[in-house]
């Protein structure tokens, strides 16, 4: 289920509700979208880190890191806005989501 502040952020900015529906083709292309590794804590068992790999049709492999609540692309988009549409893939098909404070830091201090 996707996060309420997530949900208003895709429809308030343009630029992240394009990425959103780009995940969505990526969760459409089962192959696109492959585990690659991590760890769970043995006593919650939730992630502490994975790593996926997205295969974009037009611009190749993308890795999506997540390590407790944060996640990383090597994509350039990531690198302006913190989000991209793998890592929006990725959360959709794990079902874990960034916390909004990994990407909205500022806001955290209010």
């Amino acid at each position: 289920m996707i996060p309420e502040w997530i949900k208003k952020w895709i429809v308030k900015d343009r630029l992240v509700g394009n990425k959103f529906r780009i995940s969505r083709e990526y969760l459409r292309r089962s192959k696109s979208i492959q585990f690659v590794d991590g760890e769970k804590d043995e006593g919650t068992g939730e992630w502490i880190w994975f790593r996926y790999m997205v295969n974009s049709k037009k611009y190749g492999k993308y890795w999506v890191k997540y390590k407790r609540g944060r996640y990383e692309c090597n994509c350039p988009f990531f690198k302006h806005r913190l989000i991209c549409s793998h890592i929006l893939a990725v959360c959709q098909k794990t079902n874990i989501w960034p916390k909004k404070e990994a990407l909205f830091p500022s806001e955290s201090r209010k």
